[in-house]
């Protein structure tokens, strides 16, 4: 469809208010420990749902649900983080080959947050009803977030993402899992936390199989992210309570929803308003200190995280010529950093 600005408008603010209302009653009735938790499933099912159909959307929110369990169950042990984020981060390269990568990418992504961080929603629990719990919050919130983005989105998606050859999703398979894999051990055995998730993130979005996209996809992040800190510490000042940082972050992650539906905007300019609506989202749990301390280490971890990927992809040039093709990385990007010119 057609993208119409006074269509998408009304009904993002929907698709984000409605899913936020349940965070809100958790903040309300100190629970704060699942905000995160509620978020990174709401998210997952509005992203999936708009960049794919249905039935995908369910099996990013299921895949989640499981991933998520298995993270809080490895309590940072740095071997299963390794093999967990691995595991993950492969598969979303593979995926790449159905074009799914876009529909998918969440589940890496949120994963790693839970993965670095294992939030503990229950107190005096075994890790076994924690992680159960966990995986509970993740699938209801998560189809929560497919229910209302389906019903008032309707036909209105994401750009379409290409297909990517599938010599070359086989080889960022490879080396997603790899690079991810190893990063995720540093990041459990250091305990950076939240941190860390950050750094897995960048690396997960800004990987592609070619020198040259890569280096474009990670330039316009790390240009985004910078700027995008910039806002989260200016509003660090005045925004410090957790229902404020839903509300704020929820009105920032509508506007970069809005950028993402328009083909006419740059990855960057997504990445911009997209940062702060994350962290002051994930972060409205207080679980890690001041909003300030958290804008100023994540930008540190995405700017490492960018060059990591930037140095990674230098060894796939033997193994592909995507590098050779100069297409310029655009918002279809989005998220995951994909669908152009793989």
């Amino acid at each position: 469809m057609t993208f119409s600005l006074r269509r998408s408008i009304p009904r993002v603010v929907f698709v984000l208010a409605i899913p936020l209302i349940p965070a809100l009653a958790l903040s309300a009735f100190g629970w704060g420990s699942a905000i995160g938790v509620w978020m990174l499933g709401a998210v997952t099912g509005i992203i999936s749902t708009l960049s794919s159909s249905g039935r995908t959307a369910l099996v990013a929110v299921a895949a989640l649900s499981v991933t998520a369990g298995l993270g809080v169950l490895n309590n940072g042990n740095p071997l299963g983080s390794m093999l967990l984020m691995g595991t993950v981060a492969g598969l979303s390269g593979l995926v790449s080959a159905r074009g799914l990568q876009s529909a998918l990418s969440m589940v890496p992504i949120a994963t790693a947050f839970i993965v670095t961080q294992p939030p503990v929603v229950v107190v005096n629990a075994s890790d076994v009803s924690n992680a159960a719990v966990v995986a509970l919050l993740i699938a209801c919130s998560g189809c929560w977030g497919m229910l209302v983005t389906s019903t008032v989105m309707r036909k209105i998606h994401f750009p379409a993402v290409d297909p990517t050859p599938p010599v070359h999703a086989r080889i960022l398979a490879i080396m997603l899992a790899i690079v991810v894999g190893v990063a995720a051990w540093f990041v459990a055995d250091l305990n950076l936390g939240h941190g860390g998730a950050w750094l897995l993130m960048t690396i997960i979005i800004v990987m592609r199989p070619g020198i040259r996209i890569t280096f474009v996809t990670g330039v316009q992040r790390a240009f985004g992210t910078v700027i995008g800190f910039v806002i989260v510490i200016a509003l660090s000042a005045v925004v410090n309570r957790p229902s404020t940082m839903l509300v704020v972050g929820g009105i920032f992650m509508g506007v970069s929803l809005v950028i993402r539906l328009n083909p006419r905007y740059a990855y960057w300019q997504f990445i911009l308003v997209a940062t702060p609506g994350i962290v002051l989202l994930v972060g409205a749990d207080g679980a890690e200190g001041s909003l300030l301390d958290v804008a100023v280490s994540r930008l540190g971890y995405t700017l490492i995280g960018s060059a990591l990927g930037l140095i990674a992809v230098g060894f796939l040039i033997p193994f592909t010529r995507s590098g050779a093709q100069g297409t310029a990385a655009s918002q279809a990007d989005a998220i995951h950093g994909s669908g152009v010119g793989s």
